[in-house]
């Protein structure tokens, strides 16, 4: 009856050991970062993916970037583990993001507001001109592949405060 009990106590330990580190094991880790102009080759692994909210078109890697690369704008925050860039200037602002890039995958280039993702590269340029808000963001996305492999060259991508020719004057 003892060694029953014991059984009973270790099975019962080592079930609550694995039930505690389930969310350990299945933990999110931000890809390497990438300099603007270099060729990017990475195999990811499941813990590099990410599920966006509202998204029926399945996992993505988000691309983790230099902020000093990407922008001068002190204001714009960027997120080391969700590869986020995001506003916090206080006020609404008028902004122009570009991009160029090669890749063997498809980007999406998106910004954000509580959890509803939008397409800025959908129209065939490589601009948009983007009124934000604070707590608005903006990532770079790969979905996934059938062989988990990401090849890319951001040759550029930039957040930049939009001044109309009008206002320089």
């Amino acid at each position: 009856m003892k060694k029953m009990m014991m059984v009973a106590a270790c099975v019962g330990g080592l079930a609550c050991m694995l039930a505690c580190n389930k969310e350990e094991v299945g933990a999110y880790t931000p890809l390497p970062k990438i300099h603007l102009g270099e060729t990017f080759k990475y195999k990811c692994e499941p813990e590099n993916y990410i599920r966006l909210e509202y998204d029926t078109l399945g996992e993505a890697a988000v691309l983790n970037f230099y902020k000093d690369e990407i922008t001068s704008l002190d204001y714009l925050e960027y997120d080391e583990n969700s590869c986020t860039f995001s506003f916090h200037k206080g006020e609404t602002g008028l902004y122009r993001i570009s991009w160029e890039y090669t890749s063997e995958n498809t980007l999406r280039i998106l910004y954000g507001q509580n959890g509803m993702w939008y397409r800025m590269n959908a129209s065939g340029t490589h601009e948009y001109l983007l009124e934000a808000n604070d707590g608005m963001a903006i990532k770079v996305i790969a979905y996934r592949t059938n062989f988990d492999s990401l090849h890319c060259t951001i040759n550029r991508f930039c957040i930049e405060e939009y001044k109309n020719e009008e206002q320089q004057e």
